[in-house]
C-alpha cells in the first residue's frame, strides 16, 4: 500500500525519496496507531520538535481537521515534523520504517483484538517497522470488560499481574517485550491528550485505564540489578503518557 498522508481535504502520496529526507532531519520517529482524530500525536508533535511524530488510522474523515491545522504553514501553528497517515494497521504503508517509539492509546475493534494477541500478524507487522528497541506505549480502557465487547473475545479483563503473566508471552512471541503493566491515574490519563480519553471521562464517574509499557524487537535482556527509578529494568525510560 502507498503512503497517503492526509492533509486536510486532501490526500497525497509521499515517495520513498520524501520520506527518507523526512527521517534524515529528525532524531526519531514516534508512531501513534489508531490515532482517531489525531490530537494525540499533534500534543507530542509540539513536545517534541525533533523527532518525526506520525498518527496512522484507517478512517481518514476523522483526521481531516487535525491534518489541516498540522499542514498550515509553521508562523500559523503548522507543525513540520508531523505526518497524518491513512492506513490500517494490518495493512502498512509501504516503505514506513525507523519507528522508535510506538503508541496506541485506548484500541478498539480490530487494534483491541491484536493488541490482546489474537491477531499476531498485525503486532508482526508493526514489529517489522521498528527499529530496535523501540519503546511501546499501550493503553487499555478496560471498560471494554464491562461488560465485554466481543472484541475482547475470551480474554479476561487484565490487571497488572495477570497482564505480565498472560499477556507477556503472547506479545513476546510478536517480538513485543512488555515491562511493565500499571493503573494510570486521573492526571496521567488527562496527559495522553486524546479526545476519545476525554470523552469516556466525561460519561463516567471514573475512568479505569491499564497502560502496558516495554520494547520491540529488544536486542537484550533486562537487567534487574540496574533497575532505574522508574522500574524498568533494561534501563531504558518507558515512554511517559502524553510526554
Amino acid at each position: 500500500m502507498a503512503m497517503r498522508r492526509v492533509l486536510g481535504k486532501r490526500i497525497v502520496e509521499i515517495g520513498e525519496g520524501a520520506f527518507d529526507d523526512l527521517l534524515a532531519r529528525h532524531e526519531g520517529v514516534v508512531l501513534d496507531v489508531g490515532t482517531g482524530d489525531g490530537k494525540h500525536p499533534f500534543h507530542l508533535a509540539r513536545q517534541r520538535p525533533d523527532q518525526l511524530v506520525i498518527g496512522l488510522d484507517a478512517a481518514k474523515d476523522n483526521l481531516r481537521k487535525t491534518a489541516a491545522k498540522a499542514a498550515a504553514n509553521p508562523a500559523k501553528g503548522g507543525l513540520a515534523n508531523l505526518l497524518y497517515l491513512w492506513s490500517p494497521a494490518e495493512q502498512l504503508p509501504a516503505g514506513l520504517r525507523g519507528v522508535t517509539e510506538l503508541h496506541m492509546l485506548m484500541p478498539w475493534g480490530s487494534l483491541l483484538r491484536g493488541m490482546l494477541g489474537s491477531d499476531p500478524s498485525m503486532l508482526r507487522g508493526l514489529a517489522a517497522v521498528c527499529e530496535p528497541d523501540a519503546r511501546f506505549l499501550t493503553t487499555l480502557n478496560l471498560h471494554a470488560w464491562r461488560p465485554p465487547v466481543p472484541e475482547v473475545g475470551d480474554h479476561p479483563e487484565p490487571t497488572p499481574e495477570s497482564a505480565v503473566k498472560e499477556l507477556g508471552p503472547l506479545l513476546a512471541a510478536a517480538g513485543w517485550r512488555l515491562d511493565e503493566a500499571k493503573y494510570l491515574d486521573a492526571e496521567e490519563i488527562a496527559a495522553l491528550s486524546t479526545s476519545w480519553t476525554r470523552r469516556l471521562n466525561s460519561t463516567r464517574a471514573q475512568l479505569d485505564v491499564l497502560a502496558l509499557t516495554g520494547v520491540v524487537n529488544p536486542t537484550r535482556e533486562p537487567d534487574p540489578a540496574a533497575e532505574p527509578e522508574d522500574g524498568h529494568g533494561d534501563g531504558a525510560a518507558a515512554p511517559a503518557p502524553g510526554v
